[in-house]
């Protein structure tokens, strides 16, 4: 580039490195931009690498930090997997790898599969691009309201003395549920001019049902993985222990701090305060007048309720600082 008194500048740029906190060593991570990818002479190649690459299913291209939600989820191969919102398709991606064994599709045969999922249709034509690519027999797409997700029936499960068939439960959900998306901000500049304090609340609703709905979903003993790219208590801690309540003790919140060790993280939140139009609350206050739009599952749990039901602080939170990544929440 050319500066006023038109010498030469020289932009020094970071050459891609391995995330070692990433199983297998299998991922990378570029520090310039995609207009630096697509325009620098420098990076033609690479550019043109990575391209060829993605089109073929060699690699996916995705945010670091969108990556860490499957690996808690621990896919084997003979796990039968949901991605309950799973457009792009990135993470299903991931699951299906690991369902494949990590090997090239051909050289292993899975005996589990998974099911992706997703609301509206278009994203479903985005989400069958993404996975085709790989021509994995074990995968299907499907197009449902999550929050509504039908219980499936399993083909291959005998048939009761009544002719009725089994229901197919899952070993692995994936919820990375829809949010404000507030843990973006770096990468999305736009959201700041709309972000406002009381966004969480109105998804707050919405979250809370497609969680409940994924857990329905599970076999007993299967592994659940809630997450967002969301710091927002109201849109994390409060859906998981909402969740916890509904549960009754058939869910429980697993540690989840010597996983993945070398990857940075803070533990979930036990207390936070939720604001109105009125002005912020440190706990429920029941009110009949017009524009209240607070329940009292935002809110932490009661100093009446057992604490020890609702062990939050093994939740975890990716902050942009600790790997130079976005934002990002994730329960187990």
């Amino acid at each position: 580039a050319l500066v006023g008194g038109g010498e030469a500048l020289i932009e020094k740029m970071v050459p891609p490195f391995q995330l070692d906190w990433y199983p297998g060593g299998s991922a990378w991570q570029m520090s310039f931009t995609r207009n630096q990818l697509r325009n620098d002479p420098t990076l033609a190649r690479l550019h043109e690498f990575i391209k060829s690459a993605n089109e073929n299913g060699a690699l996916t291209r995705q945010e670091a930090v969108s990556m860490v939600p499957p690996l808690f989820l621990d896919v084997q191969p003979h796990h039968k997997v949901l991605d309950m919102c799973a457009a792009p398709g990135s993470k299903t991606m991931q699951m299906l790898e690991a369902v494949h064994g990590n090997k090239p599709v051909g050289e292993f045969e899975p005996q589990g599969f998974v099911i992706a999922n997703d609301v509206e249709s278009k994203r479903c034509a985005l989400l069958t691009h993404q996975t085709k690519r790989c021509c994995s027999p074990a995968m299907l797409v499907c197009n449902h309201d999550a929050q509504n997700f039908p219980v499936l029936m399993d083909p291959l499960a005998e048939e009761g003395a009544d002719g009725s068939k089994a229901e197919l439960r899952f070993d692995r959900v994936l919820a990375d549920v829809p949010c404000t998306g507030d843990g973006t901000l770096r990468k999305n500049p736009d959201i700041w001019g709309k972000w406002t304090s009381t966004m969480g609340c109105s998804m707050h609703y919405l979250q809370l049902k497609v969680a409940v709905q994924c857990a329905r979903q599970l076999v007993v003993g299967g592994r659940m993985v809630y997450s967002t790219c969301s710091l927002n208590p109201v849109e994390n801690e409060a859906v998981v222990a909402e969740l916890l309540r509904q549960s009754k003790g058939a869910l429980q919140l697993l540690p989840s701090a010597h996983l993945l060790p070398t990857l940075r993280r803070m533990p979930g939140k036990t207390t936070w305060k939720v604001k109105d139009k009125t002005g912020w609350k440190a706990s429920f206050e029941p009110s009949s007048e017009p524009g209240k739009s607070l329940v009292a599952s935002m809110f932490p749990p009661d100093a009446r309720e057992d604490q020890c039901a609702f062990p939050l602080e093994r939740c975890m939170r990716f902050l942009p600082h600790h790997h130079d990544t976005g934002g990002f929440f994730v329960a187990v």
